[in-house]
């Protein structure tokens, strides 16, 4: 297992919230995966996720998601799953490339320490203005 860090645009939030459905063993377990827009590079917002992702995992993310078994009711938007997935970038630090930037038109999967990949991927973390 490795830990990872999960850099989602805004604008792809559902899509990718669907994504990780598709990705797990229930709804309750990956309902809202990215629920907050904490940080962002540039002027987008970013949502960001991170756990300890096994290698059957990182090789399903790189794979057009197929309904899992337990969604027999079709709670899992497809379609959706399918558009997060194809704006994967998953990043292998031992290729020799730069961190790929933090953009709004891809979902990075980044292995390594998360606070340091953020920041390599160019995320500024949003600080709310006290009240």
């Amino acid at each position: 297992m490795s830990r990872i860090i999960i850099i989602c645009p805004e604008a792809h939030v559902g899509d990718a919230n669907q994504l990780a459905m598709a990705l797990g063993d229930s709804v309750e377990a990956w309902q809202g995966t990215f629920s907050t827009v904490g940080w962002r590079a540039g002027s987008a917002g970013q949502a960001v996720a991170s756990w300890d992702a096994d290698p059957a995992w990182l090789a399903a993310v790189q794979s057009v998601p197929e309904r899992p078994a337990w969604d027999a009711d079709n709670a899992v938007n497809m379609a959706a799953a399918i558009r997060a997935q194809a704006l994967v970038v998953l990043y292998d630090p031992d290729d020799g490339d730069a961190v790929p930037q933090a953009s709004a038109g891809a979902i990075l999967i980044l292995p390594g320490d998360p606070m340091a990949m953020a920041a390599a991927a160019g995320l500024v973390r949003i600080v709310e203005a006290a009240e």
